[in-house]
């Protein structure tokens, strides 16, 4: 039975994410998932930007903080505005400390109000498994954010349930976003290069090819992992 202060938490769980959901869906903050809006007012936006950088800057941060800690679908979306406003470098860090800071929300939420008490509950079954989780859990979040196999907001879920530390879930996951985030940054600096009637820039084909082999890396990641398991298997390791 679900401990009365565990209730608790849930309630207030559920209000402050509705709170969040009406703030971000009611205010003007919800127009800077849209690419057409963005494209439609490049030149002042990237004006406003230049004129307004650090509180351009913060509010980006917080934006990507709240979209990654909500679980909005459109972090893409933001990853792609924050190459289109700051550039390909920049950006990366600005979406890294606003990636990291929501899923570090997000994971500490999910062992508050859940991962205290399913710990607790199940202790004596989960002990092989949180044996196992804290020998090996930081190559298993590493290899979840370089190959984001499973949904972003799953994966900064899951950890909350387990005891893995925080300090390990923030810099996996700082660490482990930088190719995918550079990736997707670079293809919305790209998409600011573009002009109508001039032609593909190469700063767009660019991205593209790292985006294509960026969706090579889970393949080759199986690939070396098999190789491996052959050598052991005939004992040449």
């Amino acid at each position: 039975m679900v401990k009365k202060h565990y209730k608790n938490r849930l309630v207030y769980l559920v209000l402050v994410i509705i709170l969040l959901a009406l703030v971000f869906t009611l205010t003007p903050a919800r127009n800077l998932l849209d690419l057409k809006a963005l494209l439609a007012n490049k030149d002042k936006l990237l004006e406003a930007v230049q004129n307004w950088y650090f509180p351009a800057v913060l509010i980006y941060i917080f934006l990507y903080m709240a979209v990654v800690a909500l679980s909005i679908p459109g972090a893409t979306a933001v990853t792609l505005t924050g190459g289109f406003l700051f550039g390909p470098l920049f950006s990366v860090l600005y979406i890294n400390i606003g990636a990291t800071s929501g899923a570090a929300i997000l994971f500490m939420a999910s062992r508050y109000f859940f991962g205290e008490m399913i710990q607790k509950k199940y202790a004596d079954k989960l002990a092989k498994f949180n044996k196992e989780m804290e020998e090996n859990g930081r190559n298993y979040l590493l290899t979840l954010r370089l190959i984001p196999v499973f949904p972003f907001f799953l994966v900064n879920l899951f950890p909350g349930l387990t005891n893995i530390p925080l300090r390990t879930f923030i810099w996996t996951t700082s660490l482990g976003i930088i190719p995918g985030s550079f990736a997707y940054a670079y293809l919305g600096y790209a998409g600011s290069t573009f002009e109508a009637g001039e032609g593909v820039p190469p700063q767009l084909i660019l991205a593209m090819v790292f985006l294509g082999l960026m969706s090579l890396l889970p393949v080759v990641v199986k690939r070396i992992r098999k190789n491996r398991s052959d050598l052991s298997g005939n004992g040449l390791e």
